[in-house]
């Protein structure tokens, strides 16, 4: 699952920023290259009231991009 964008709930006026998170995978991969594709867009990004209201976003998040992999 990945966030292209520039983390408006943390940042204001941030770079553009590619975030990858391989589901079911744990491990380090800072300063590996990797290569990502995407499969399908979930949501647009926006910026969130609280930490805890974006983490529940990303659940659903993560239960899209899930059912958007099993098709």
């Amino acid at each position: 699952m990945a966030s292209l964008g520039t983390n408006p709930t943390f940042v204001e006026d941030g770079d553009l920023v590619l975030e990858v998170h391989v589901l079911d995978w744990t491990g380090d991969l800072y300063g590996r290259r990797v290569r990502t594709t995407f499969v399908a867009r979930l949501r647009d990004e926006r910026k969130f009231d609280s930490v805890e209201v974006l983490v529940a976003q990303i659940q659903r998040d993560i239960a899209a991009a899930r059912a958007a992999l099993a098709r």
